[in-house]
């Protein structure tokens, strides 16, 4: 095998295992679990109370021009995210933000 061919050989293994590496998701990527949502006549909220990262409360709401999303703050496991809705709620959900 010629110096060249090793070369880019050599380059290319290096630059696959750094894609492969930056793809590779840490212990901050891991989705909250433990979720429940609860919703009342104006508002929804999600509490996540274990695995890692943050999490928000997710709304869709029924508005006049068609379905809209609404979200919460962006919170730490264990705390509540809380969002204020003005239309009829036709879904409620959380997901890691």
């Amino acid at each position: 095998m010629s110096f060249r061919r090793r070369a880019v050989t050599l380059a290319s293994s290096a630059a696959l295992c750094l894609g492969v590496l930056a793809l590779t998701p840490t212990s901050a990527m891991a989705a909250p679990s433990g979720c429940t949502v609860q919703q009342g006549s104006n508002w929804a909220s999600s509490l996540c109370t274990s695995g890692t990262g943050r999490h928000l409360v997710v709304v869709r709401a029924q508005h006049y021009t068609g379905n809209i999303l609404i979200t919460g703050p962006c919170v730490a496991i264990g705390q509540v995210s809380k969002t204020t809705v003005n239309w009829p709620v036709t879904y409620v959900g959380s997901a890691g933000c």
